[in-house]
């Protein structure tokens, strides 16, 4: 694969691959959870080309954002997710200066990362670590923001309806968002709200929406107040994009009663995806961009309410996935 430096592109796609779905036989696991790579996917369908898979920097990737300001990557690495060694790392467009932003540790095991691009924050959903965080684009100031409980008691830690997962910030609505997944297609999943100023003991959670298949990855649309999420829990209702508009609040949806021929609060955008993981909006062209973990990069277009593959590659389990705005 060439650089991305060599493409003359406005628009690129970056996700990550989290190298689960490469052959395994004859591997060792350290090999196995060693291979995974941070992509730029070109938006015509061509191959993908690497930014980097540098062994102590991409290990198991989840969540990937973009700051335009700074001209660099940021994503989490979930690390052996039994043991408390996920960090946080960034990476130039053309895979040099690789960078650590929080250090194996810091964070247990980091899912979607969401950029503040207004104040410079990245928040983070840790799974394992059972709490949401934020921090500054360099790793100072790091907080946390929200406990579920104390990964270090095994009863807690092992409740997955304390898992965090997605994360998406407003600066609308002065809100952050996240979901707690439950435990795989059990139907147990929430998404919850909290303030994003707010002294320490006093960021009270709201539930925004409950009884979810399992929620993963979340983005909100600040022109619309609409909250777009993935979800890959089990079918008819799970591996599903998924969408609900938001009341001026922002802390529920706008309409309290459900849809009187789904029975449904939300709204099921596109389904049958394979394990689907991260979704990226391009606002001028009405497409979102959805990847799953059975190797698909998706299309779905808002006007027409089709789907489409961009690019598909079964050797390859796609996570976080962001859109790359240049020139």
């Amino acid at each position: 694969m060439t650089s991305i430096a060599t493409q003359d592109q406005l628009k690129t796609l970056v996700v990550l691959d989290v190298g689960l779905s490469k052959p395994v036989a004859g591997k060792s696991f350290q090999e196995i959870i060693s291979r995974g790579e941070v992509l730029a996917l070109p938006l015509d369908g061509r191959d993908p080309v690497l930014i980097t898979s540098d062994v102590d920097s991409v290990a198991l990737p989840d969540g990937v954002v973009y700051s335009a300001k700074r001209q660099r990557i940021y994503f989490t690495n979930m690390g052996i997710p039994p043991l408390n060694d996920g960090n946080v790392c960034s990476v130039r467009l053309d895979g040099t200066h690789i960078e650590t932003v929080l250090a194996k540790g810091s964070v247990h095991t980091p899912k979607q990362l969401a950029l503040d691009h207004v104040n410079e924050k990245l928040y983070i959903s840790d799974r394992e670590g059972l709490r949401v965080m934020r921090c500054d684009l360099d790793g100072s100031g790091l907080e946390t923001l929200v406990q579920t409980g104390d990964y270090r008691n095994p009863d807690e830690a092992r409740d997955q309806t304390k898992w965090c997962v997605g994360i998406a910030v407003s600066s609308k609505t002065g809100l952050f968002y996240w979901t707690q997944k439950g435990p795989s297609k059990s139907g147990h999943g929430r998404i919850f709200c909290a303030p994003i100023d707010a002294t320490e003991g006093r960021r009270h959670p709201v539930c925004v929406l409950d009884n979810l298949p399992e929620p993963i990855d979340l983005e909100f649309d600040e022109t619309s107040n609409i909250l777009y999420w993935t979800d890959r829990g089990e079918v008819p209702y799970g591996n599903t994009f998924n969408r609900i508009r938001l009341d001026a609040s922002g802390t529920g949806p706008a309409t309290v009663s459900p849809d009187a021929v789904t029975g449904l609060r939300h709204e099921i955008l596109a389904q049958n995806f394979d394990e689907t993981i991260g979704l990226a909006f391009d606002k001028a062209e009405g497409r979102w961009y959805i990847s799953d973990m059975g190797g698909t990069i998706w299309i779905f277009d808002i006007k027409s309410r089709s789907k489409s593959k961009l690019f598909e590659d079964k050797s390859r389990a796609f996570t976080g996935i962001v859109l790359v705005v240049r020139g």
